[in-house]
């Protein structure tokens, strides 16, 4: 495979599927057959020849294409952007090219908590970013492309893969709120204020966020949001923020060996005693637990 990074010492010669590369000239790209491709498009546009079709995009967007496609840049204007070329098995080992296309994948993601990848698989090219979400991305970017280049101990696999899965899991929101006009699929959210106040959580949650910041972003006061919180979702803006850091956390506890405390800080908690409570509280485990029983369990159904 092409698109890879190679250990420099944690171990030396290690392959890893991916490669990132800042700011790509896109000259000759060639992964029909090989792997996928996630451009993060933060300033400028670009145009892509796809077989027929032109794909044209403008800064701040994610554009997908996956391995059965060949594309051929047409132009660029002021483009920056982070190009990654991965295969799917980076997330997990078990996802194959064949699994993820199959019938029942859908339904295997949903039990293992895997990404669906379907800004890739269906016809959407082109998956704009709204403005809330573009410092999560920019900064988990940032954080991937520094794992994998300066492989600093035996955790930069993991901590890249952490840093790539903030990445998947905002394209896949970005893609459903293309695609429904709402938030997500599991949420027919009706008032603007509450969609601002979601995708700003979901925009800043690995910050040490308040009351008062979602408040403020959203519009209105404290008891107008919070009631509009109650009546949609049924939790409050505080606990529909940990709920989203719990989200977060499972997938790195779940598909990553990253350090607890690691992923404790990444998903915005100070300490990691605070993580720990809350994630008990919220999935009646600990971090350790989860980790080890979801595993253990995809082991013995997947293989």
């Amino acid at each position: 495979m092409k698109y890879t990074t190679i250990g420099k010492n944690y171990p030396e010669g290690k392959i890893v599927p991916i490669k990132c590369v800042v700011n790509d000239k896109f000259d000759s790209i060639s992964i029909t057959d090989e792997c996928f491709l996630l451009i993060v498009l933060t300033e400028g546009n670009a145009a892509f020849k796809v077989g027929d079709e032109t794909v044209s995009a403008t800064a701040p967007c994610f554009i997908c294409f996956n391995e059965r496609s060949d594309p051929k840049l047409l132009s660029k204007r002021k483009c920056k952007n982070t190009a990654v070329y991965f295969h799917p098995q980076f997330l997990n080992i078990n996802m194959t090219f064949d699994l993820i296309r199959s019938n029942s994948y859908e339904d295997i993601a949903n039990v293992h908590d895997m990404f669906l990848m379907k800004p890739f698989l269906d016809e959407y090219k082109i998956v704009p970013i709204t403005e809330s979400c573009t410092e999560s991305i920019n900064t988990a970017c940032t954080g991937m492309v520094y794992e994998l280049n300066e492989q600093r101990d035996w955790y930069w696999t993991c901590r890249g893969r952490s840093y790539f899965m903030e990445v998947i899991i905002a394209l896949e929101r970005m893609y459903d709120l293309m695609q429904t006009g709402e938030i997500s699929i599991a949420y027919n959210v009706k008032s603007q204020r509450l969609k601002d106040a979601i995708l700003f959580i979901e925009g800043h949650y690995f910050n040490s966020i308040t009351l008062e910041d979602i408040v403020s972003r959203a519009g209105g006061n404290h008891t107008t949001l919070t009631g509009l919180f109650r009546e949609e979702l049924g939790v409050s803006a505080m606990e529909y923020l940990m709920n989203y850091r719990i989200k977060v956390a499972k997938k790195k506890l779940s598909f990553t060996f990253v350090p607890i405390k690691d992923i404790a800080m990444q998903c915005g908690f100070k300490t990691v005693q605070h993580f720990t409570r809350v994630f008990k509280k919220y999935t009646n485990e600990t971090p350790a637990k989860y980790r080890d029983r979801t595993f253990e369990k995809r082991v013995s159904e997947l293989g």
